[in-house]
């Protein structure tokens, strides 16, 4: 690669890592479960039932419950659930970015640890092989 390809790479690498960090920042609100509601002391099980409107319902698998929810600022269990799951694949591409562009500052200051050295007196050009089909 030429350097404007490695300033480009590098670039791209900061950029993608300032989206993820952003990302990591509002996922983690809402990865984190919420503890179970207590009742109060001496409540019984009808006081459930005439609990406030703006208590937190037992939908958990309805998306507009769930956008209610975060416009609230309050815990549900679908949000837990996706926010679970991104957190995973931000960890992923994290991981990606880690194994395959090479962190901003690093140099071509020799081979990569993880690509082998080419086998000696063999280029990387295109080598003709013969092909037999048996019928």
């Amino acid at each position: 690669m030429s350097a404007d390809h490695d300033v480009l790479v590098a670039e791209l690498r900061a950029l993608a890592d300032a989206v993820l960090d952003r990302l990591e920042q509002t996922v983690q609100r809402f990865a984190e479960p919420a503890p179970p509601a207590r009742p109060a002391p001496g409540a019984t099980a009808g006081d459930a039932a005439a609990a406030p409107a703006s208590a937190p319902s037992g939908c958990s698998w309805c998306p507009l419950c769930a956008v209610a929810a975060a416009v609230r600022g309050e815990p549900h269990e679908l949000l837990t659930r996706l926010a679970t799951q991104i957190a995973a694949l931000i960890a992923l591409l994290r991981d990606l970015l880690a194994r395959y562009l090479p962190p901003s500052g690093a140099g071509p200051d020799g081979p990569d640890p993880q690509t082998p050295p080419p086998a000696p007196g063999r280029s990387g050009a295109f080598v003709p092989i013969s092909v037999t089909i048996r019928r």
